[in-house]
């Protein structure tokens, strides 16, 4: 069977942003799920968790006789997530928590963030993540950019360090797993034209 061509070049570079939507506890998309998008991301790490098959060899002779090896398995996806601005939204969408609102006139404003409970943290949100960056063909021109999606995460806030004279906004660390909800892998990446709304 002949190998069908990819429709793009796929020269990738930058980021984005990303699309952060809340599932139901079992990975299942609520009818009206709450999406943030992080306009201002400037770093998204991504880290293979891999599960080492287990080896064992036979010796004999003052040799080795036979190997055997199971696979490794990927079993999830770490992502470390840098944004440049503090986002009240992001920070309740991955780790719960409470906004923290002020009513201004007939408005209701948000001005922080809480972070959850103890006991809130033993049941915590889970969430899909979409990664988008920028695509190019080989003479350099946009092709439109590559999604990544991550079907189930779970994530804390990794912290945020303040210095003299130095920008500062939390760091996300996230896991991602597979779906229980779907029969797809742990994440998946594609090509897409335009990115959506909620990062334009």
């Amino acid at each position: 069977m002949a190998q069908l061509a990819q429709n793009k070049r796929g020269y990738i570079r930058g980021v984005r942003g990303a699309v952060i939507t809340s599932l139901n506890a079992d990975g299942t998309m609520p009818g009206a799920p709450t999406k943030v998008g992080v306009k201002t991301a400037q770093e998204i790490g991504v880290e293979m968790e891999v599960e080492e098959g287990e080896a064992s060899t036979l010796r004999g002779g003052d040799k080795v006789l036979a190997r055997v090896k199971d696979p490794d398995t990927i079993v999830g996806v770490n992502l470390t997530l840098k944004d440049a601005r503090f986002d009240a939204h992001a920070l309740q969408t991955v780790s719960g928590g409470t906004l923290v609102t002020v009513v201004e006139g007939a408005d209701t404003r948000v001005v922080g963030w809480e972070a959850p409970t103890i006991d809130q943290q033993q049941t915590p949100p889970v969430f899909q993540v979409e990664v988008y960056a920028q695509s190019y063909d080989a003479r350099s021109a946009s092709e439109g950019f590559m999604k990544y999606t991550f079907f189930f995460c779970r994530g804390v806030i990794k912290g945020v360090t303040m210095s003299d004279k130095e920008w500062s906004a939390p760091e996300f660390n996230l896991i991602a797993l597979q779906n229980p909800s779907l029969t797809s892998g742990v994440y998946r990446g594609e090509f897409v034209a335009a990115l959506p709304a909620e990062l334009v």
